[in-house]
């Protein structure tokens, strides 16, 4: 067992299943390693195998780069800082975004329906201020010489290992009437082939009607932001709580979507190809969170590991859940990516997790040393045991999200340029019935 778990959770859903969660990679990788350290000596738990420096030479050797996705060991090895294939993942999502995908005009957009915000509006809850300061974030534009919106923010690491910012790209739109329409209950938008707010519009009155109008907006290039704390009117730096929502708030929205949790079970077959199968999980993932980043939902992207004991005994099963994007949390298409359909890190990293789980679950007596478990590809186990892990959360959010469970989606990802279209069609229609 690992004496501590102030940095992760874990829940024993029944007395065969157990589900653990990490914040962050950084968290799931010093997991791992700390149950690396407490379980020397223990044979039936697998480690000496997958740490045996052959363990990585003969699957490169008898599967090439299908495998890991790179034949040179190095790599394999080291930390996974960036994903193998981001150039290719970019080309795919640039011909992805010039196609007319039939989903794209379903109104899903809105302001985030929260029942707990950081806007002062609303209730303060000084219970859930008081769970601790944590500081708060602008994204200022040099470009345009102004604060941005973290919704047109995306972060990733460069060449250097550190996480920047950039502004999203925005294409010209000319100003251009806009009608109210029946269909989509909304004033929609010809060129934008969407509802926009009525706030966003102006009145336009002439001689012979009056009319509402998108004003022009002007050609936004990608740039790089600058992240810096904000600060008052006097110059002190503000603070926000752990918690980050402390005011409760119900804001008026004609259609609001609950929190959308998308989970992605990333159960892949020996047989798949990283290069030419699994990396299509990670475009689908990326496609449908940029268009719930831009269309203002509030969801979170969780990657799963379920796997299932394969020795003797009771077959037990776990859930390693690790959050990729948590709400309010900038896009970074590299850290999806990487836990989705980096075979570095399915094939070296995850199957360590199912093993490290296995034993701080205590379930190492049911392992088979010589294999690392059964993948467990039945979303509706999934989906169940996340459900389940919320339900016994102190988090009220996620206490109130177990009771949607039509808002928990979950996949197993896409093996091909048209799965992944059709999985993005898929669900953000599911998204538009919530």
């Amino acid at each position: 067992m690992n004496q501590n778990q102030s940095y992760y959770k874990k829940v024993k859903l029944s007395s065969t299943k157990t589900a653990f969660m990490f914040d962050s990679i950084t968290d799931y990788s010093r997991f791992i390693q700390d149950i690396e350290r407490n379980s020397i000596g223990n044979t039936r738990i697998g480690f000496d195998r997958i740490n045996n420096p052959s363990y990585i030479r003969n699957k490169i050797s008898e599967y090439g780069s299908a495998w890991f996705g790179t034949t040179d060991e190095n790599l394999v090895k080291g930390e996974l800082n960036s994903f193998l294939f981001n150039n290719r993942v970019e080309s795919f999502l640039n011909s992805f975004s010039s196609q007319k995908v039939k989903v794209d005009i379903v109104d899903i957009d809105q302001q985030k329906a929260i029942k707990f915000t950081e806007k002062e509006i609303g209730i303060f809850s000084f219970d859930l201020a008081s769970l601790g300061l944590i500081r708060v974030y602008e994204y200022y534009s040099p470009l345009l010489d102004r604060i941005v919106s973290p919704n047109l923010v995306k972060g990733q690491k460069g060449q250097d290992g550190k996480l920047i910012f950039y502004h999203d790209y925005m294409p010209y739109v000319p100003a251009h009437k806009v009608m109210y329409n029946l269909k989509t209950s909304g004033y929609f938008s010809n060129i934008l082939k969407r509802n926009v707010q009525k706030t966003d519009l102006t009145e336009i009155v002439t001689d012979n009607e009056i009319y509402f109008e998108f004003p022009e907006r002007k050609e936004i290039p990608q740039h790089i932001v600058d992240r810096k704390q904000q600060v008052d009117e006097n110059g002190v730096k503000k603070f926000s709580s752990t918690f980050k929502r402390s005011f409760i708030d119900i804001p008026k929205i004609e259609k609001p979507l609950p929190r959308v949790d998308i989970i992605i079970a990333a159960s892949y077959s020996y047989t798949l190809n990283v290069e030419k199968q699994i990396i299509y999980s990670c475009m689908a993932a990326i496609a449908i969170a940029e268009k719930l980043s831009k269309s203002g939902v509030n969801y979170r992207i969780v990657a799963c590991y379920p796997l299932e004991t394969s020795g003797s005994g009771t077959r037990k099963e776990v859930y390693t859940f690790v959050k990729v994007k948590s709400e309010g949390e900038p896009l970074d298409k590299n850290k999806i990516a990487i836990l989705i359909s980096d075979g570095r890190n399915y094939r070296l990293q995850s199957f360590k997790s199912g093993l490290a789980s296995f034993f701080d679950a205590g379930y190492d007596s049911n392992v088979n040393p010589n294999t690392i478990g059964y993948a467990i590809s039945d979303d509706t186990k999934v989906k169940d045991a996340y459900i389940d892990f919320l339900k016994k959360q102190d988090n009220p959010e996620d206490k109130l999200a177990a009771e949607n469970p039509n808002s928990k989606i979950v996949f197993n990802g896409a093996l091909s340029e048209e799965q992944a279209v059709n999985q993005y069609n898929r669900i953000i229609n599911q998204i538009s019935k919530l």
